[in-house]
């Protein structure tokens, strides 16, 4: 049985993603819930914290989660292959439609402070932990000890970032072209980085 937090939760993203964040007051979500306005205020103390929730449950990928630690700390053994499975975790996010309901509703109001702070906080700290990575793997003589490691994390990043745009946004790719395009991209960059 869903409870009336995870209702709560559920109409508010069919609404941000309809209205978008801006555009949908704690009222409209009460009403889609089937509750009284005043009743949503005992499960959460306004829209920033639903947002809030949303973002934590839903929004791209969390470098620091336990799952992604414990995969960082076995990457000597295999960088390619952590490469690899970052990109299958982009590329599954996108087959969880509440995740791309989500994404696209922060793309398009990502100059609204709130919905900014929490995709600019996310960026940052994942870049950090690439580059930590990166850094290591130079440690290790994995990669070019040449290479700029935050560069390097921002150059992954940037060009997953981009066919996803393309498939969220601008759907000009389908799933499998988004699949091939990612793939492609990790090859090459691992090619051009890996130490000779």
């Amino acid at each position: 049985m869903v409870s009336t937090r995870e209702k709560i939760l559920n109409e508010a993203l069919e609404l941000f993603a309809e209205n978008g964040y801006h555009g949908t007051s704690m009222r409209e979500i009460a009403k889609a819930v089937g509750i009284k306005g005043s009743s949503i205020y005992n499960h959460f103390s306004g829209k920033e914290e639903i947002f809030s929730d949303l973002f934590n449950y839903l929004a791209p990928l969390n470098l620091e989660s336990a799952e992604f630690q414990a995969k960082f700390m076995a990457a000597d053994v295999d960088p390619l292959g952590l490469l690899n499975y970052f990109g299958s975790i982009v590329i599954k996010e996108m087959q969880n439609q509440k995740k791309v309901k989500l994404l696209k509703m922060m793309l398009k109001e990502n100059n609204n402070p709130i919905v900014k702070k929490r995709l600019q906080s996310r960026m940052e700290t994942n870049i950090k932990r690439i580059s930590a990575f990166f850094v290591h793997l130079q440690e290790e003589g994995k990669i070019k000890s040449y290479l700029d490691p935050e560069f390097t994390a921002e150059e992954f990043v940037g060009n997953l970032i981009y066919y996803r745009l393309r498939f969220l946004l601008f759907e000009l790719d389908s799933f499998e072209e988004l699949k091939t395009a990612t793939q492609r991209h990790i090859s090459f960059f691992w090619e051009n980085i890996k130490a000779n």
